[in-house]
């Protein structure tokens, strides 16, 4: 099977279709919840957290077996039942419409896989091996959350707005402006959040001698 392509990929007000109403779904569904997908659930049951979801209408549940036209525009595709057949039958319905799937422990069927991830705001790590060892990945990313502990969102976030500061800076030439961004990531600054110091952008373009 050749290697899966890596991609960052938003699914902001997408139909994301999950079949199957137990806990694997469930962890689905709430995964896609986070990055802002529509997310439709098709089981006959469903897990407690799956139910108040649809009560709350955070997601539409539809109680009954799944229906080739459950497919119908979506934009991903989740197999997660506890039958492998019923999951075959959704993964080659979405192949056959050209919608990407997922099948739960079928690596061989999937046309993508879901990495761990470790957030820190705007700052994503992706963990995965392919699908030949997710417990690896779930310990790499627990390996990766204290590396990149909460000083790590701080810092991305004021990294972000000094390097705005220095590529709108139109006194300066794009040679200065990437000297000046290979500088700025050179300087101790997460070691100082981590410690609990205060540093702003002002603080930080005086010591890259922009102010």
């Amino acid at each position: 099977m050749p290697a899966y392509y890596p991609l960052h990929l938003s699914i902001a007000g997408k139909k994301c279709l999950v079949v199957g109403g137990g806990r694997t779904a469930e962890r689905k569904v709430k995964t896609l919840l986070h990055f802002g997908g529509r997310v439709v659930v098709v089981s006959p049951e469903a897990t407690p957290a799956i139910r108040t979801l649809s009560r709350g209408q955070k997601i539409l549940w539809r109680k009954r077996k799944f229906r080739a036209s459950d497919c119908a525009g979506a934009f991903l595709i989740f197999a997660a039942t506890d039958s492998a057949a019923i999951n075959h039958r959704v993964a080659r319905l979405g192949k056959e419409k050209s919608i990407p799937v997922n099948v739960i422990d079928n690596r061989d069927a999937c046309d993508f896989i879901v990495p761990a991830l470790v957030e820190r705001g705007p700052l994503t790590v992706s963990i995965a091996t392919e699908g030949l060892a997710p417990v690896l990945s779930r310990k790499i990313r627990m390996d990766l959350e204290r590396y990149f502990g909460p000083d790590y969102l701080r810092y991305t976030l004021l990294i972000g707005k000094v390097r705005g500061a220095i590529v709108k800076n139109t006194r300066l030439s794009g040679k200065q402006k990437r000297k000046a961004l290979q500088s700025l990531l050179s300087l101790p600054i997460r070691e100082k959040l981590a410690l609990g110091q205060k540093i702003s952008r002002r603080d930080i373009l005086a010591k890259l001698g922009m102010v």
